[in-house]
């Protein structure tokens, strides 16, 4: 590899490993409880964060989760169930909304990301933990 390609490739971990930095822990949001049953959440999509990104149900069932793009960019909620397969995927245009209904069906940990190129990887992701 020449000198200046081991810079470069340098110069963007130290980027990379900055932004991971200044993510720091997010305090877990309880989603609230609804009358019919079930649980919901609203979420906002910004640049490189959803917020919030540690989301706490009680029990397993329906979870209604409201994502509100905040940014001038396209993002997206893409949720996967303890597995890894992901139950839903929808994308959500700049200063956009969308109501994702997800079934979640046992106790445990569904990860939650933002499928555009490069935004998990800047912190475009979170958690709903089902369950205590």
């Amino acid at each position: 590899m020449r000198p200046h390609s081991k810079n470069s490739l340098l110069a963007v971990l130290m980027m990379i490993g900055a932004l991971a930095g200044c993510a720091g822990r997010a305090k877990v949001q309880p989603a609230a409880s609804m009358t019919s049953g079930g649980s919901i959440i609203t979420i906002e999509a910004s640049s490189y964060k959803f917020s919030p990104s540690e989301i706490q149900v009680e029990k397993p069932g329906l979870l209604a989760v409201e994502v509100k793009n905040v940014s001038n960019s396209e993002h997206n909620f893409t949720i996967e169930d303890l597995h890894g397969k992901i139950l839903k995927s929808v994308a959500i245009r700049p200063g956009g909304s969308a109501i994702i209904n997800v079934e979640l069906t046992e106790r445990g940990v569904y990860k939650f990301y933002c499928n555009k190129t490069f935004h998990s990887t800047f912190g475009m992701k979170g958690q709903i933990r089902v369950g205590r």
